[in-house]
């Protein structure tokens, strides 16, 4: 009971803080917007590793090992920060940021554990290190569960009090302080039954089912590795990019023969099938690393560093660093499996490492990002219509900002520069500064032949919705290919009034953002979706082939439930499906 009340406290406690960040109470803080972000780290960092350490080894040393944690990555979080400008949503513009963050919160809880446990020389033990870390992973999905659950109940209960004209439980579910502190207090209340019943609910189950999948994980990976040697290196994969599609695909074959070797030889795998798959997995695991190197290289010397491309080379080089300790090892024979158990645990260490590289200037990715585009550009290799204005402007950090400001001194002797710098900050503002931009927008979508012009709420409510249209993004350099395509019909024939299905084509990604006009006005009804000649969902597309059929008209509408567009071989839909 007592480990119940500790853990329901700690919850409540996690609950009134994210309550507060909600609020955004730490405004109101005498720190300014990095300070804030950085008390903002310190906090979840706090609560999340002190309620999945607090069943293991008692308050006193959860409460303790989570303070060590979270100062030093709330420290290198506000460091961090410090590359960007001052904003209320600091946040999100440090998406790599906060994954190095969740990094440096997360692996060394299962060495904290093991040290507060078996004392200083555990910090290397294996077998609790594994069983520690999946532990987590297991009693977080429990209870998060049981909050899911907690939650559909008092949700089915309020509906049914109301049927009475009882809306008391309703009016009390929508107060952001109870939401928060009782979700908070239900988290941390199966947190410790899940720890109670660690001989019920354990990882083991989930373990020996992950372990099925080596075979044909394996015969993929070997198909793959086949065709790769036959197209010479060429790849072509559908739906996810090339690169992230190899690099999920050999981070999965790290996890599954982590998962095979278990903490130590009397758990891990002894069906003869599953050991053989491990190992070959282990063999093939470069090839999978080296094709994914090779295409994340290309990308690089046809379009630049952005800073997801640097992240990606980050990943590549600790995937490296596994592929071929864990091929070496499985060469060397006899011992192989405690040979990866000591990777492991060296891996884990460079990863550490790298996290904390990402956070300090040793690895400026926003830097090497913006110096790369401007190095391209100065040499010719791009025009100022491939330039990413917009990324350097607004998410690039200072880094990008200087860059940005480069550019523009620049504009003064370089016309298509400053023709591109133009379309995305309009220099008018008021009513002549949006007449502009409606204008400009029209001038730079694709419609199909004989198609009228869009009317200005139209325009409005597209710059409205799409913020890389109100950048200018749709803006193509002079010769070049359209970014950007607007077509109008009645694609759902339920739903009174037209809708409009604007198409974009960006640098770092493709959309498909869909509007409905009702009562005059246009208001979005969310995201498109793609699907192919087979009907198969398409994740991530090209749409540049299927504006340049547009522009050419070569296009259909097509009854699909609701109506759909076919164009350039795709058929996009108006809702995501």
């Amino acid at each position: 009971m007592q480990l119940r009340l500790q853990h329901i406290l700690l919850g409540l406690l996690a609950g009134m803080f994210f309550w507060a960040l909600d609020n955004q109470l730490q405004q109101r803080l005498p720190i300014d917007a990095h300070g804030q972000f950085g008390v903002s780290v310190l906090g979840t960092v706090f609560f999340a590793t002190a309620l999945a350490m607090l069943g293991e080894i008692g308050w006193r040393k959860a409460f303790g090992a989570a303070a060590l944690i979270a100062v030093p990555v709330a420290l290198l979080g506000w460091w961090a920060s410090l590359g960007y400008a001052a904003s209320e949503s600091l946040a999100g513009y440090m998406p790599y940021e906060l994954l190095a963050l969740s990094v440096l919160a997360m692996l060394p809880m299962p060495f904290a554990m093991a040290v507060a446990q078996g004392g200083g020389r555990a910090w290397n033990d294996y077998p609790a290190l594994f069983l520690h870390a999946w532990n987590i992973v297991v009693r977080y999905a429990a209870a998060c569960i049981f909050l899911g659950m907690v939650w559909l109940v008092l949700y089915l209960s309020a509906r049914l009090l109301e049927s009475v004209d009882l809306d008391f439980l309703r009016q009390l579910l929508r107060e952001k302080l109870f939401a928060f502190t009782v979700s908070g207090g239900i988290l941390g209340l199966g947190l410790a039954v899940v720890t109670e019943l660690e001989e019920m609910i354990s990882p083991t189950l989930i373990l020996r089912l992950l372990r099925l999948l080596l075979p044909p994980v394996l015969l993929v990976a070997v198909i793959f590795v086949a065709g790769f040697i036959a197209r010479r290196g060429e790849v072509s994969l559908i739906g996810f990019s090339q690169i992230e599609t190899l690099l999920a695909m050999a981070a999965a074959a790290v996890t599954l023969i982590s998962i095979s070797i278990e903490r130590d030889d009397e758990s891990a795998v002894r069906a003869r099938v599953l050991r053989l798959s491990a190992q070959g997995l282990a063999l093939v695991l470069p090839v999978l690393v080296g094709a994914a190197a090779w295409t994340g290289w290309q990308s690089v010397t046809a379009q630049g560093w952005t800073p997801g491309r640097v992240a990606q080379a980050v990943l590549i080089v600790l995937l490296v660093g596994y592929a071929l300790g864990y091929a070496g090892s499985v060469l060397l024979g006899r011992g192989w499996m405690a040979r990866l158990r000591r990777i492991n645990i060296a891996m884990a260490g460079v990863l550490l490492l790298a996290a904390l590289a990402w956070l300090t200037p040793v690895l400026d990715a926003n830097g090497v990002a913006a110096r790369s585009q401007l190095a391209l550009y100065r040499e010719g290799r791009i025009t100022a219509g491939a330039l990413p204005l917009y990324a350097l402007k607004n998410h690039w950090g200072l880094a990008g900002q200087a860059a940005f400001a480069e550019l523009e001194a620049q504009a003064g002797d370089d016309r298509a520069l400053a023709t591109a710098l133009a379309r995305l900050s309009p220099s008018a503002d008021g009513a002549e500064g949006a007449s502009a931009a409606r204008a400009q927008l029209r001038r730079d979508l694709v419609l199909p032949p004989g198609a009228k012009a869009p009317e200005d709420a139209l325009l409005d409510a597209i710059r409205a919705r799409a913020p890389e249209v109100a950048a200018g993004l749709c803006a193509s350099a002079e010769g070049a290919a359209a970014n950007c395509a607007l077509i109008e019909a009645d694609f759902l024939s339920d739903v009174p009034g037209d809708e409009a299905m604007v198409l974009l084509h960006l640098p770092d990604r493709d959309a498909i953002y869909v509007l409905r006009q009702s009562k005059g006005a246009w208001d979005s009804i969310g995201w498109g979706s793609v699907v192919d000649a087979q009907g198969e969902p398409r994740f991530r597309v090209d749409l540049a082939p299927v504006i340049a059929a547009i522009k050419r008209g070569e296009m259909q509408l097509a009854p699909s439930g609701i109506m759909a567009l076919e164009a350039g071989g795709l058929r996009l839909l108006p809702l995501s499906r």
